[in-house]
């Protein structure tokens, strides 16, 4: 018989000191780390049905890290105070690895209450220069604003970033995975058959574990998470891999109703780099990346042209980033086998029948790796040409590297013997070149190309 009124007055005095707070990390997701100190000084008034607390609540040494995504953040601040029903965030701080300030800051600051149809909470948060991921293949330094509003209704994040520096590794090779359309029938877990799941149903609703024949099972509906953030990637973000080295530049909009279906929409483009193809490491003159809602799923156009040739030849890439188009480029345009054979080896065919398809074989197996894409032989001697051409006293072996944008040197020996011929080239423009030989004969070239 024993009651507690609603209406019965409350008074005391809560306080707390926590000199350590890791084993907060237990509540954190499976990988990440949570540390810091915490004291609290609460005075507790009111009622049973409406409590009333006042009081500071002060925290240090906050640090959250995750290993496996490359976050670290620490040397965290929080200056809080509980006023009534509210909860008053004056001060929230965390900075990211680096030392001294050199690592950026994050600040937060909001307000908030438990209201009956649940939590209700407004904040704001400022990124200055924050080291927002330290992996070697993932480097992010971001700033700008996001605002952040909790509601029984859902949750809305709004705001804009600024990426000040970012390098993005993609790796050469993808884990392997099954097919969307392979069904592993004897999964653990899982039940084989439908006859495996009939037979299995009895047995679930005697033990209290299902719903009862022809009952609908509704999942509990969630809360929206509406999000409109815009990205912009500054002047220094790098993307590396795959043959790819470039420096993206352009605006992306991500909004999502669910965090599981965001939508990403805007143009990237590339600025100036290279990527690898058949052994060459070509220039792109322009590569354009178009997101119109999936995030893994742009359109292409991208052109990349091989260098230190008279006549334009490349690699043309457009469709979709899962089922790109890739094929030969040339202007004027000209077969598939002479493109591929300037491609390859930066002259014209050396003949016809079976001395050019010798050629342009003995390159391709110099050069290639897995279908001429990856690094092959004349990457792992670090050069960026290695090919077998025709000359005036036979076959010529040519070795070639680039030193810088414009300074590019190479080395031809006849495989009958004889001297070699050391080249050195220096472009001035896109059509006027400086050349130096030196071996059989010593001379300074100035070259002019033009193309009708």
């Amino acid at each position: 018989g024993w009651q507690w009124p609603e209406q019965a007055a409350l008074e005391g005095r809560v306080r707390a000191e926590l000199p350590r707070i890791g084993i907060w990390s237990l509540l954190a997701p499976p990988g990440w780390r949570l540390r810091g100190t915490l004291r609290a000084d609460v005075a507790v008034a009111g009622t049973r049905a409406q409590p009333l607390f006042s009081g500071p609540i002060q925290a240090d040494n906050l640090g959250l890290r995750s290993v496996v995504d490359g976050i670290e953040l620490r040397d965290g601040r929080l200056r809080a105070r509980v006023d009534g029903d509210r909860l008053r965030v004056d001060e929230f701080v965390l900075r990211g690895a680096g030392e001294g300030e050199n690592g950026g800051t994050l600040t937060a600051r909001g307000e908030g209450r438990w209201a009956k149809g649940g939590p209700e909470l407004t904040a704001t948060v400022q990124l200055a220069k924050l080291h927002a991921s330290i992996r070697s293949d993932r480097r992010v330094t971001v700033s700008g604003q996001l605002d952040a509003k909790v509601a029984p209704q859902g949750t809305d994040v709004s705001g804009k970033l600024n990426i000040d520096e970012a390098l993005i590794v993609v790796p050469e090779e993808s884990p392997p995975r099954l097919g969307e359309d392979v069904m592993v029938r004897n999964a653990p877990g899982q039940i084989a058959t439908a006859d495996e799941r009939k037979r299995q149903l009895p047995a679930t609703r005697q033990a209290g574990a299902g719903p009862a024949p022809g009952v609908p099972v509704i999942p509990p509906k969630e809360k929206p998470v509406r999000v409109a953030v815009q990205v912009d990637l500054g002047n220094a973000f790098r993307v590396q891999g795959r043959g790819l080295d470039t420096r993206l530049a352009g605006t992306l909009d991500i909004a999502a109703d669910s965090p599981r279906e965001p939508r990403i929409t805007g143009t990237l483009n590339t600025v100036g780099g290279r990527y690898r193809a058949y052994g060459q490491q070509l220039e792109i003159e322009r590569g354009v990346l178009r997101f119109t809602g999936a995030p893994d799923n742009p359109a292409l156009d991208v052109l990349a042209i091989r260098p230190r040739t008279e006549q334009r030849v490349g690699v043309l890439v457009s469709g979709r980033a899962q089922s790109p188009l890739i094929r030969l480029y040339s202007e004027p345009e000209l077969p598939d086998a002479q493109k591929l054979t300037l491609l390859v080896t930066g002259q014209q065919s050396a003949g016809s029948g079976a001395e050019a398809a010798l050629v342009q074989q003995a390159a391709l197996a110099l050069l290639s790796a897995r279908g001429g894409t990856g690094g092959g032989f004349a990457s792992k001697l670090h050069l960026d040409q290695l090919s077998i051409k025709r000359g005036e006293g036979g076959p010529l072996v040519a070795l070639g590297k680039r030193f810088s944008q414009n300074f590019y040197a190479s080395f031809e020996r006849s495989l009958s013997g004889g001297l070699g011929t050391l080249y050195v080239f220096y472009e001035i423009s896109k059509r006027l070149k400086v050349r130096a030989e030196t071996g059989g004969a010593s001379a300074v070239d100035l070259i002019f190309t033009f193309a009708w």
